[in-house]
């Protein structure tokens, strides 16, 4: 089954490879007819590229380095940039589990207007991370929506308003302004097959797959093998990740085997903390942790589990295959387009019997699922953008001399 997975990820990467390809010879044909493409880019996002914390923030953080290792002239407007400088500290705590403060709501509102006047202007080639939620005008937008989209587990969340953003992104009729934005927009690209059909059925846009960039090289460490721990590694202790199930794990492993736990926490997440001290289970909750610390911790854990129903790529599922940590993740969402199903699970009963399996397991499994990362390496992801990026350039009306 492993090797199969292996070779249709080597399938898949070839066809994604002759598609860019054969795009890129149109795209020099159409530049050849053209006087001009442009060497300015604007970012107007909700993410933080400077100080990336999460997948979401990561992707447009490499974008950004990409553009300007290309000799790209680029400016970002963000939230975060623009509730900083509206004098409020930004952290990623705001994402979902506090009120929207007064610098945030103007900060959305300022991000419309200049996308609106950017766009407008016709100087600049706009990217966006554009959705119902931040309806803002660009020419390209990557889709990522977050783990537990038509999840039930949403409705288990402390916070109001994560569950009306969830509301939102699952009814575009709730954001008048994102029916105008996704029709201006040129270039829909999605974070996996399983993001590009919801977005096609929930929004009714046509997108092209790019699977986010994956510092793997990070990840690139010697191999354990019997030296790991009889750990088990979760992380984002939240309803939205499927979280308040902890406790069906915890109290059916061996009392060898140690559950250590990493993220920002919620009220459900809290909750199941204390259902699992109450249980005698043996763990750990370490919070936040830095990068570094957490590529520690995966090299020293020889499971990792998440809890998350229809995750939307799985940037921590990547992340433990290229520490060589084996990966339990349930069956649904993008995951399975890429993890064998031998390490996916339908129901949440079966992660003990599948974590017993698979602790032990030895080094040759893990370098063989480290391969299957491989497909997610950054520099692919880079190379790839750019190949879109020129098509979008090249797809929109040439600019004379006073446009310019």
């Amino acid at each position: 089954m492993l090797e199969t997975y292996l070779c249709m990820a080597t399938i898949t990467s070839d066809v994604l490879c002759t598609t860019l390809k054969c795009m890129a010879k149109t795209s020099l044909l159409m530049r050849e007819k053209k006087s001009y493409v442009t060497s300015k880019v604007d970012f107007i996002v909700v993410n933080d590229t400077v100080k990336p914390r999460t997948g979401g923030d990561y992707v447009y953080s490499v974008m950004k380095k990409e553009l300007i290792r290309q000799g790209y002239d680029v400016n970002e407007v963000s939230i975060p940039m623009m509730v900083s400088f509206l004098g409020r500290n930004y952290g990623s705590e705001w994402i979902g589990h506090t009120s929207l403060s007064s610098p945030e709501m103007l900060a959305y509102v300022l991000c419309y207007l200049l996308s609106l006047k950017k766009f407008k202007q016709r100087l600049h080639v706009v990217i966006t991370s554009s959705c119902p939620t931040f309806p803002v005008l660009g020419h390209l937008t990557y889709h990522q929506p977050k783990a537990g989209i038509f999840a039930r587990s949403i409705n288990e969340s402390d916070s109001m308003r994560r569950v009306v953003g969830y509301r939102i992104e699952e009814n575009e009729r709730l954001s008048p302004l994102w029916f105008f934005a996704k029709k201006l927009m040129r270039l829909h690209l999605s974070n996996s097959r399983f993001t590009q059909e919801i977005v096609g059925k929930m929004y009714g846009v046509d997108s092209a797959v790019l699977y986010p960039p994956v510092p793997i090289h990070k990840y690139d460490h010697p191999f354990n093998g019997d030296r790991r721990k009889r750990y088990v590694l979760l992380t984002r202790p939240e309803s939205t990740t499927g979280i308040s199930l902890l406790s069906t794990i915890g109290r059916r492993l061996p009392k060898d085997v140690k559950l250590i736990i990493i993220g920002n926490i919620d009220r459900a997440g809290m909750a199941a903390l204390r259902t699992l001290k109450a249980e005698g289970a043996n763990f750990e909750y370490l919070g936040f942790v830095s990068e570094e610390t957490k590529i520690e911790i995966f090299h020293k854990c020889s499971i990792y589990v998440n809890l998350a129903i229809n995750e939307t790529f799985g940037m921590s599922v990547v992340e433990a295959l290229a520490s060589g940590c084996i990966p339990l993740a349930h069956n649904s969402g993008a995951v399975p387009e890429y993890l064998p199903q031998e390490f996916c699970f339908s129901a949440f009963e079966e992660i003990p019997d599948k974590i017993s399996s698979y602790i032990d397991s030895p080094r040759d499994i893990r370098e063989r699922l480290k391969r299957i990362a491989l497909r997610f390496d950054e520099e692919v992801f880079r190379k790839n953008f750019m190949l879109f990026f020129h098509c979008l350039e090249d797809s929109l009306e040439p600019r004379g001399p006073k446009d310019v």
